[in-house]
């Protein structure tokens, strides 16, 4: 998403990072960014703070930056069942003991 470093994005973190840096260089406010994507505040600032956001939020915020998402097959190899753990961890129940 970042023209400036190709590597991949791989956390939120990293994500919130590169949409914090578009919106500064576009001197947005995270009040601006919000209203020009249809959004309050509230979903840049847990964004950029590498919080968990809706899909159709992040979307909405590419446009007014600028940027634009690529989905790209990775070239480790196959995916392992760790990965998907990993990547849905956050939808998993805790057990009830």
């Amino acid at each position: 998403m970042d023209s400036k470093n190709d590597a991949p994005i791989s956390s939120l973190s990293e994500l919130g990072a590169t949409i914090r840096s578009a919106r500064r260089r576009k001197k947005l406010s995270q009040a601006a960014l919000g209203e020009r994507a249809g959004l309050s505040r509230m979903p840049v600032y847990r964004l950029e703070a590498g919080k968990d956001i809706s899909l159709a939020s992040l979307l909405a915020m590419l446009a007014p930056l600028g940027l634009t998402l690529s989905l790209d097959p990775r070239e480790s190899g196959p995916l392992r069942a760790a990965d998907l753990a990993r990547a849905f961890a956050h939808l998993q129940e805790p057990d009830e003991t």
